[in-house]
């Protein structure tokens, strides 16, 4: 290999094409962190220009070219092994600063800069062949209406689908560019600030740029850059190393990638979106991945090294296709999207509904296998399965059993159901759940449930969301029978103590006349009753706290006013709420629970 520290003229300035492989991860600089950073170093060595201040170059990082065989008639080309980002970022800028002179009149910096943004290829048949740095497939589309609509107006006007970054990268430079320049409209001005600028870009700002020759491992140095430290997912690594693979067994790469990857990068805003699991957030399709290798392995899968297990567990496999790798990939990826796309009203939506709700991700690996076998014709052997796990979950988090080592324990679910002749029936599911007896694996039973369901301190120790979860659940339960209106429960909505935590005013105490009860104990006995299952329920409408805190007489005909959920609907016949009234709910509201997450007393199949 050969590196040599160039410019951007120098790298820029001969007819040749920079081109990303379709493999790559598409376009995802953005503002703060990247965009911004860039316009302050180089604003910086434009203002030393502009005072005739000696000036550092601005170091810009690494990029990694490879040698691309083109056939007679095409332009010369390189492939971008690495730096596909920031070789973007300054076309986009540059074709920015080009399109902008030409607004302000300035024709002779408006070529300038266009020599920096186009190949001058008059006999080539290709009209791509213009472009010095041509990005991977997903971008493509987006960069040539960028880089050819000449204006920014052109460019605000473009009909561009997801997050638009390329865009919006032209766009941000056009503005900064634009304030810098015109901080002096006078003609001398003018043309001064133009010239700093130019010269700070073109001259000023500087990579280190390595050429690999035939004897270099491409892959190995991409991975050696990649693999520690960088914001790349590791699912682009992943991509890069399938389809690396795929053109050394001589596999057509772009039917691979238009069958199997291209909808990864197309719906950015859905794989590449951050999504919270647990304490940290991650790129959707990241989670995906942790997911698939833990279902695929059988065992715990630590983030930091999801591509080297991907990769081990591919050479594991050493008969198999690299594009019967893609395509399995594919399949489960699929699968992981169903799980965002059931119907909302349905028991798979609802399970999915729920498990986001409590923060749950950890049955993936789990739901992954038996989703994609049941989630076809066999949708009731499917429901038998989310019931049980969803049981296992509120039943656990009502009696107030660890979460901690869920991602194990479903861990371990899988290698023992692959173990047992690959069976993922709802028998083997459930045969190994109740067969756990330890606290941070051991499935509740209705006993167990029943005395943490009855506990004065329901409200304190479980989350409020989860406790949404827990009474949507016993109000969508009112509506099978299919005698009342079927009522959409929105999500999101308010947890309400019906004797409020500010009772003293309103609410007077009931001493029992028949016991030898004490004022101090009857003060404890309302106490114990506030943040009882009894005392809480939804509503459609959070009521003011003068309402809120206000007696029974008030407060009753507010809830029936504004909720329309069966569940309030048996405040029509309580005349008095109490803490006799709050246990009797209480119990009500078990006995449909119990019949919601069932808790089963023996096997059955």
């Amino acid at each position: 290999m050969r590196a040599d520290k160039l410019t951007v003229n120098g790298l820029f300035d001969p007819t040749e094409r920079r081109e990303a492989p379709l493999f790559q991860r598409p376009y995802v600089w953005e503002q703060e962190e990247n965009w911004e950073p860039l316009w302050e170093s180089i604003r910086a060595v434009a203002d030393k220009r502009l005072a005739d201040a000696p000036a550092r170059p601005h170091f810009l990082g690494t990029v990694v070219l490879d040698q691309l065989r083109t056939p007679t008639g095409k332009v010369g080309a390189r492939q971008i092994i690495d730096g596909q980002q920031r070789l973007a970022t300054l076309q986009l800028g540059l074709a920015a600063a080009r399109d902008l002179c030409r607004q302000l009149g300035q024709e002779k910096f408006s070529e300038a800069f266009g020599k920096l943004t186009n190949n001058d290829v008059p006999l080539s048949e290709d009209p791509d062949d213009v472009f010095k740095v041509w990005p991977t497939n997903a971008d493509r589309n987006e960069f040539r209406a960028v880089m050819t609509a000449g204006s920014s107006k052109a460019v605000e006007a473009l009909s561009i689908e997801g997050d638009a970054l390329i865009r919006n990268a032209y766009l941000y430079f056009a503005v900064e560019f634009g304030l810098w320049l015109l901080q002096d409209k006078s003609d001398g001005g003018l043309l001064k600030r133009l010239q700093a600028l130019y010269t700070a870009l073109r001259q000023d700002t500087t990579l280190v740029v390595i050429d690999l020759d035939e004897n270099d491992d491409a892959q190995e140095i991409f991975e050696t850059l990649n693999a520690l430290g960088t914001p790349l997912l590791p699912a682009d690594l992943v991509k890069n190393y399938l389809f690396h693979l795929a053109e050394a067994k001589g596999e057509n790469t772009v039917k691979l990638y238009h069958r199997y990857w291209e909808a990864f990068d197309s719906e950015k805003s859905y794989w590449r979106q951050q999504v919270r699991q647990g304490r940290l957030k991650r790129a959707r399709l990241d989670l995906f991945l942790n997911h698939y290798l833990t279902m695929m392995k059988g065992e715990e899968v630590i983030i930091s090294q999801m591509f080297l297990d991907y990769r081990d567990l591919v050479q594991s496999r050493d008969g198999t296709k690299p594009s019967e790798h893609m395509e399995h990939f594919r399949t489960y990826a699929d699968v992981y999207e169903s799980f965002d796309s059931f119907k909302p009203d349905s028991r798979e939506g609802l399970f999915f509904h729920r498990l986001t709700e409590m923060d749950i991700g950890t049955a993936h690996p789990l739901l992954l296998e038996v989703v994609k076998r049941y989630g076809g014709l066999q949708k009731d052997t499917l429901e038998q399965i989310l019931v049980d796990l969803e049981s296992f979950f509120i039943r656990r988090t009502v009696c107030s059993l660890t979460p901690k080592n869920y991602n194990r324990f479903f861990a371990q679910i899988v290698a023992k159901l692959r173990d047992n002749n690959d069976d993922f029936s709802p028998s083997a599911i459930r045969t190994i759940l109740i067969a756990e007896t330890g606290d941070t694996q051991r499935w509740p039973n209705d006993e167990e449930f029943r005395d943490a369901w009855m506990s004065p301190e329901f409200y304190k120790r479980i989350k409020r969301a989860t406790q949404r979860v827990i009474f949507e659940g016993i109000e969508t339960k009112y509506h099978d029978t299919g005698k009342p209106e079927k009522v959409k429960v929105e999500h999101h909505l308010t947890i309400e103590h019906l004797l409020p935590q500010d009772w003293e005013k309103h609410w007077p105490l009931f001493i029992k006349e028949d016991t030898a009860e004490t004022h101090e104990q009857a003060q404890e006995r309302r106490k114990q009753s506030i943040h009882k299952v009894g005392n809480l329920t939804l509503l459609t409408k959070k009521l003011n706290p003068s309402v809120s805190n206000g007696p029974w007489t008030r407060k009753r005909p507010e809830i029936l006013k504004h909720s329309v959920l069966m569940l309030n609907h048996a405040f029509h016949g309580a005349e008095v709420w109490n803490e006799e009234a709050i246990d009797q709910r209480a119990k009500g509201l078990f006995d449909i629970a119990i019949k919601i997450w069932p808790h089963p007393a023996k096997v059955t199949g």
